[in-house]
């Protein structure tokens, strides 16, 4: 008997632990498969919301712009794979099809792919990704063989936040307007790609000053304005360093400049800014040190610390006041130095920002046309 039972015991060990293998083995699957969905979701959403940011910022209202969204969001240049990296959306019409890029006048819709008629108020892009993860051990139990999963993401053109400034303000290099007072020249005579000064050093020459106003000289040469307080350097309104400090990596102007509306200027190099200039570029995601190339915009992939927003003036001093004009866009530069005052702080001109002016996401669908707008996701 002892024996007997000796080998039931035994059997039944034996057939618990295959059960509990198969159990375990079963478990084991259905992690990886799930595993395998949440990591390709992941990569469909991070996708999706890089490719709306860089498609809304070729809005313009016209057919143009459109046609650069949909570029930018099947362009090599973005981060158009996923399964790590080693599939392209668009590679697959099964597995991994194409993402698709709609347009929309409100970030609720409707959207439409192919928009037709008058264009102008045009402002949001919505991205979906779909790809299909294949799935090894969940088909044994019954389930499909694929598992589609989506990424998806909305970016617009948004009037800036308000106060949201830095204390800078670049002296355009045309400032002209017709009879009507619009700008003749709605990138107020910047290049597109190229770097100017948005704080200038004391001692400013041809030789000194950033690639674009040297391009342009004598037309930034302000020791020609007698009216140009040699302590002027381009910052506005705020006076303190720890106030001024704060409006760099904060955004937290005091003031909220409208196109139109008369800036003070605030004297002084503040050379000790140079370090709240670095801290906020550091904390951007794009780190890449572009070089400025007149009439190309850099391939910008970041998350706006980087990327400010600037009043432009019409460099027509008058009692220590300049006029703003319009809103530009500006790259930084990943790091900026003291350099004892007589070095420019260059950014690289990336478009106008002007609500209804022209540049990228030239839109102005509510209210008055004063101010500025960024682009954001805004789902």
């Amino acid at each position: 008997m002892t024996g007997r039972n000796t080998n039931r015991r035994r059997g039944s060990i034996m057939i618990t632990t295959a059960v509990s293998l198969f159990v375990l083995m079963g478990m084991l699957g259905l992690s990886i498969d799930l595993g395998r969905v949440y990591i390709a979701k992941h990569e469909a959403q991070a996708f999706a919301d890089m490719a709306a940011i860089t498609a809304a910022r070729q809005l313009n209202g016209a057919q143009s712009g459109l046609d650069a969204a949909n570029t930018e969001v099947t362009s090599s240049t973005n981060s158009n794979t996923w399964n790590f990296s080693t599939t392209k959306f668009g590679s697959n019409a099964t597995t991994s099809p194409a993402p698709t890029v709609e347009f929309a006048t409100d970030k609720t819709g409707p959207w439409s792919a192919a928009p037709s008629g008058s264009l102008k108020d045009y402002a949001f892009v919505r991205v979906t990704a779909r790809p299909s993860v294949n799935l090894a051990f969940l088909p044994a139990v019954g389930t499909a063989l694929t598992q589609q999963v989506t990424g998806q993401a909305v970016g617009g053109v948004v009037v800036q936040p308000s106060p949201g400034y830095l204390p800078y303000t670049p002296f355009a290099h045309n400032a002209a307007t017709d009879a009507s007072g619009k700008l003749l020249d709605p990138n107020f005579g910047f290049t597109v790609g190229q770097e100017y000064a948005i704080r200038w050093p004391g001692n400013l020459n041809q030789n000194n000053a950033c690639a674009g106003d040297q391009v342009s000289w004598p037309a930034y040469n302000f020791s020609a304005n007698s009216n140009t307080p040699g302590s002027d350097r381009g910052y506005f309104q705020l006076q303190s360093a720890s106030t001024i400090a704060a409006a760099i990596l904060g955004g937290a102007q005091l003031t909220d400049p409208a196109v139109g509306d008369y800036i003070t200027l605030t004297n002084g190099n503040k050379n000790s800014e140079s370090s709240a200039m670095t801290t906020r570029a550091s904390q951007d995601t794009d780190q890449t040190p572009y070089v400025a190339t007149p009439g190309t915009a850099p391939a910008y992939h970041g998350n706006d610390m980087r990327l400010v927003i600037l009043p432009v003036n019409d460099k027509n001093i008058n009692n220590g006041q300049v006029k703003v004009i319009g809103f530009g866009a500006f790259l930084l530069y990943p790091s900026y130095s003291n350099g004892g005052g007589n070095s420019p702080w260059c950014a690289i001109y990336m478009g106008s920002r002007t609500q209804g002016g022209a540049g990228s996401g030239s839109l102005c669908s509510k209210g008055t046309c004063v101010g500025s707008f960024v682009v954001r996701l805004v789902q």
